[in-house]
């Protein structure tokens, strides 16, 4: 039997649906001690249209949440139930479909403000495009790119007048954070190509008058603007060979100084202070080699020859005239030598090679009382010219004029098919056939002559090819694979191209042995000077 307090509040529960407060009247009668109770199912039958109506409200609101709640208590009265269903569908449907879209804005927003934070307005505003005229946040970001897009032309504004005063650093400044705001825009693009012309075109100039440091001063100006400009590169380039041959000649290191001015030459030619500089170190060293090749050359160095230490250091190996004396600086001729620095290397089925190992490589008329690393037989001097390679550039010096290229020289940093002419009978191509190897070979015309005829010359350093191909250092129509020569221990060694590891398969080349390799036959014997007329002994 119900207790007075129940009957009380089932009839607040009525009276709260009757009045129209549907929240509190499903309150009351879904309490644990009355749903069960007939009186409250009537009164939540009664609510259920009422609260499905609520709901339809709700869901043309996009109150998607309270339509839902809504729906779960109209079913509570188990009535209607194929409506709320229906009802319920459509609010799953068009919710998710909602949510997808504040998801697709959301990372519309995202996407447009993180373009317009790295500079990229144009595409910050081509995504907003596609934003409701209505969105708020949009509009804030619309009103970003403007006032950014101002910002970037007031800076270019600014810049442009520091450009025509040459304050490149201040106008780079100015483009930069332009650049930062709005990096795309074609009067940003104009200004960066007008500043990286005109400091690049200063900094030139200032090159073409020796004013080096001022034309590193208006390279650093650009930061890394124009860093994928070739004359940006090359002008970098130069000024670090002006700077290094600058310290050489601070050394008085005249042949690296002369070296790097060369190198200089051939990035930014046509600089007449760099050929003035190279003509002086020029006289320089060859007024070093002429007294050294006196009799202070023979002086014996004490604390006070320090100058002349340095001469002599930086002087080295001079190329000396004929016609200069020069006692006790020549060792006596030998006939037959097994020096390490000159071998011959006979190769079956490719000829006769000469091989030279050291750095510097005299060259002159052959005699057996002086002779030369390179003798030939011709009527040019004694000691004619001398070929020295530094690290992987050969470059030809000789007291005469020497044509190479067509060019008349008696300085030239040598390059991959230059032709050298020093005489009638003394001709020959420079060449570079790999790059593998800093090995250079000279390839002798068909009028010049060398004892134990030799048609061609390796100035070997470190490794040389052997193989059929063109490219290679020494040739050899019978080698099947290519063969390496390599350096050892002080001697010559070969091995297979493909055979992987220096130690696997090599084999040193012992004097006056015949070795097969690879199907190759060679011998390397020492290098003999024989004259015509010379006798066998």
């Amino acid at each position: 039997m119900l207790s007075n307090l129940t009957f009380m509040r089932l009839r607040v529960a009525e009276k709260a649906a009757k009045d129209g407060r549907l929240d509190e009247a499903f309150r009351l009668a879904c309490a644990q001690d009355l749903r069960t109770h007939q009186r409250a199912q009537a009164i939540l039958k009664s609510l259920t249209p009422k609260l499905l109506e609520r709901a339809r409200e709700h869901y043309r609101a996009d109150r998607f949440a309270e339509a839902l709640s809504d729906l779960d208590r109209a079913q509570a009265g188990n009535v209607m139930l194929e409506e709320i269903s229906e009802l319920r569908g459509h609010v799953h449907t068009v919710a998710h479909e909602q949510l997808r879209n504040q998801q697709s804005r959301y990372d519309r927003i995202n996407n447009a403000r993180r373009r317009i934070e790295d500079g990229s307005l144009v595409a910050g505003r081509k995504i907003l495009e596609r934003a409701s005229g209505h969105d708020a946040a949009a509009q804030a970001l619309r009103g970003d790119i403007d006032q950014r897009n101002e910002d970037a032309l007031e800076l270019i504004r600014t810049a442009k007048p520091l450009i025509a005063q040459g304050q490149f650093a201040q106008a780079a400044t100015r483009l930069l954070r332009a650049k930062r705001v709005n990096a795309h825009t074609e009067e940003v693009i104009k200004v960066e190509n007008e500043l990286c012309s005109q400091a690049l075109k200063a900094a030139h100039d200032s090159l073409q008058q020796g004013r080096i440091k001022r034309a590193e001063i208006e390279l650093d100006s650009l930061g890394k603007i124009g860093d994928s400009d070739p004359q940006k590169r090359d002008l970098l380039e130069a000024v670090r060979l002006s700077r290094k041959a600058s310290q050489a000649l601070r050394t008085y290191a005249y042949v690296d100084a002369r070296r790097h001015l060369m190198s200089l030459d051939r990035v930014m030619p046509k600089i007449k202070w760099v050929s003035q500089a190279i003509t002086l170190l020029t006289e320089m060293e060859q007024r070093a080699m002429t007294l050294l090749a006196g009799p202070l050359g023979e002086a014996t160095e004490g604390p006070s020859d320090a100058g002349l230490a340095n001469a002599r250091k930086l002087a080295n190996n001079p190329v000396s005239d004929e016609t200069i004396a020069i006692p006790n600086r020549i060792a006596p001729a030998v006939v037959a030598t097994s020096s390490a620095n000159q071998l011959l290397l006979l190769v079956d089925g490719g000829g006769s090679y000469l091989l030279l190992r050291g750095n510097d490589t005299s060259i002159g008329r052959a005699t057996t009382k002086h002779p030369a690393d390179m003798p030939f037989l011709s009527d040019i001097a004694e000691r004619h010219a001398t070929l020295r390679r530094v690290e992987d550039d050969y470059f030809l010096s000789s007291t005469k004029a020497v044509d190479v290229a067509g060019q008349p020289t008696t300085y030239t940093l040598l390059r991959d098919g230059d032709r050298v002419v020093m005489g009638r009978k003394a001709k020959f191509t420079f060449r570079t056939p790999s790059r593998r190897s800093a090995s250079a070979v000279l390839d002798l015309s068909d009028t010049t002559k060398m004892p134990n005829d030799v048609r061609r010359v390796v100035l070997f350093d470190k490794l040389a090819i052997l193989s059929s191909s063109p490219s290679a250092h020494i040739r050899c129509r019978h080698a099947g694979i290519p063969l390496i020569l390599f350096e050892r221990g002080g001697d010559i060694w070969i091995r297979a191209k493909n055979d992987g590891h220096v130690d696997t398969q090599a084999k040193r080349l012992p004097l006056g042995e015949s070795i097969e390799i690879a199907g190759v036959s060679l011998v390397l014997s020492p290098w003999t000077v024989r004259l015509p007329g010379d006798r066998q002994t």
